[in-house]
């Protein structure tokens, strides 16, 4: 998804692309998506799509965040920052199959699909400039190429660029690789890009459940072994995201339907620690509002409690989670994007908002040069991008590290921390309002010079 969103943002760049999937998945719903119109909202130039009956939009108002003790909690409304509301929760596939319906329909790339990427050879060779090597002299009374498109499928050119075998037996040649096939990408193996991190020694599981009654607010429980989430899909649809040991991942994977939405009835609701009490907010706002700055709506609403899970609609499925970076994005004709490049904790929904930030960032640089002249696989444009997107996020990933470190731990002195920072966040009014207009893109943060894309990733 990621490098079709690429794609998409170097229309008219007269560039010839190619799309290589794993699978061919994007057949499937393209009859649907032909009456979707995509278009690029300007502002943050997030891609967003539109459709009919088929698929919806889900408009996402508010948000509880608590600690497991009831120490503390947050909630987050789109009111507090005069909106109606604070995002969009859009299907991955959807998404997807919108961004592929768009390429088909528009034909600037070509999908190659069912295939797989056997290898690929970089060669560290000079960048590749066209007028130079039309204006080299005949070697050895040999003919040279006299025009570009006699140069493009010459020796002269595939020589310098980078040669991908694909496992149908075919062979592909690039001025530029980009890897957006995710964390485990085989093009950053066969590139030789080496990688840092660690394992968190969590998994995610992950599925879709049917509650009581339908609404659009979610809902996050930091529990002691990793935060449980409730996300909104539409009608009476949320996903589940459940941070938890392998042991304990593995165990609701193996219960019962009927088990398995007890479990997570309980520990959304009756587990562990009591409910949060809003009283604390309110006392500190009417005695202290000197402190607090200006009110903001959701100080004076109670907590509510998430909706009663009533039944299971897919498979559960589960992942390990771990923190991964790459030391370069960028090499001689190669390129990383994505989860290829940085992957992290999924508490906060920044992984697929730091890929569509690598993804804006290379349309952009590519764009700049070709305007230029400039060959987009030259190390030195593309070192450009690395720099650029080195500088937002490795500061999120320490960031979203940190919180996973302090979320985790079931420790009484980090438990008063994490509940004076649920409190800090409810009676603030500015800071609540800073936050909420940074998770909507509409604001940086001081340590951020660029600011990312915003499409929460659960």
């Amino acid at each position: 998804m990621i490098f079709s969103n690429i794609v998409t943002r170097l229309a008219g760049s007269h560039l010839h692309l190619k799309l290589i999937l794993r699978n061919n998945q994007h057949h499937l719903h393209v009859r649907k998506m032909k009456n979707i119109q995509i278009h690029l909202k300007i502002q943050k130039n997030m891609i967003l799509p539109l459709w009919g009956e088929e698929w919806w939009v889900l408009q996402l108002v508010v948000v509880w965040v608590w600690d497991y003790t009831g120490w503390g909690y947050t909630r987050y409304n789109a009111r507090d920052v005069g909106k109606s509301v604070l995002g969009y929760v859009v299907e991955n596939k959807v998404l997807h199959n919108a961004l592929l319906s768009c390429l088909q329909d528009t034909g600037f790339a070509d999908i190659i699909s069912p295939v797989q990427v056997k290898s690929v050879l970089f060669k560290p060779n000079s960048p590749l400039v066209a007028k130079s090597m039309l204006s080299q002299e005949p070697k050895n009374n040999k003919a040279s190429p006299t025009s570009y498109q006699e140069l493009k499928g010459s020796s002269y050119i595939r020589q310098q660029l980078a040669k991908v075998e694909l496992n149908d037996g075919k062979y592909l040649y690039a001025r530029l690789v980009v890897g957006a096939d995710g964390g485990r990408s085989q093009v950053r193996s066969m590139a030789g890009f080496q990688t840092t991190g660690w394992d968190y020694k969590q998994h995610a599981l992950i599925c879709t459940v049917e509650v009581e009654t339908e609404n659009q607010i979610a809902w996050q429980r930091f529990l002691p072994n990793g935060p449980l989430a409730l996300l909104p899909m539409g009608k009476k649809f949320f996903n589940i995201v459940w941070s938890t040991t392998p042991e304990k991942a593995s165990e609701l994977k193996g219960m019962t339907e009927d088990d398995f939405i007890k479990s997570v009835n309980n520990a959304l609701v009756h587990d562990y620690g009591s409910h949060p009490q809003s009283q604390f907010s309110e006392i500190i706002n009417g005695r202290f509002k000197w402190l607090t700055g200006e009110l903001v709506p959701s100080i004076s609403e109670p907590f509510q409690t998430p909706p009663r899970i009533i039944g299971l609609s897919t498979a559960r499925m589960s992942f390990p989670l771990s923190l991964m970076h790459a030391s370069d994005y960028a090499s001689n004709r190669v390129v990383l994007v994505g989860d290829a490049a940085h992957t992290v904790h999924p508490l906060a929904g920044q992984g697929v908002n730091l890929g569509f930030g690598d993804a804006a960032a290379l349309a952009r640089i590519l764009n700049e040069g070709i305007v230029t002249g400039s060959d987009i696989g030259e190390i030195s444009l593309l070192k450009k991008y690395e720099r650029e997107r080195k500088l937002v996020n490795l500061p999120m990933m320490a960031v979203l590290d940190g919180f996973q470190r302090i979320f985790s731990a079931d420790f009484g002195p980090v438990n008063l921390l994490r509940a004076a920072a649920f409190n800090g966040v409810q009676i603030l009014g500015p800071l609540k309002k800073q936050i909420i207009s940074y998770a909507m893109g509409e604001q940086k943060l001081p340590m951020f010079p660029f600011n990312h894309n915003r499409v929460v990733d659960y």
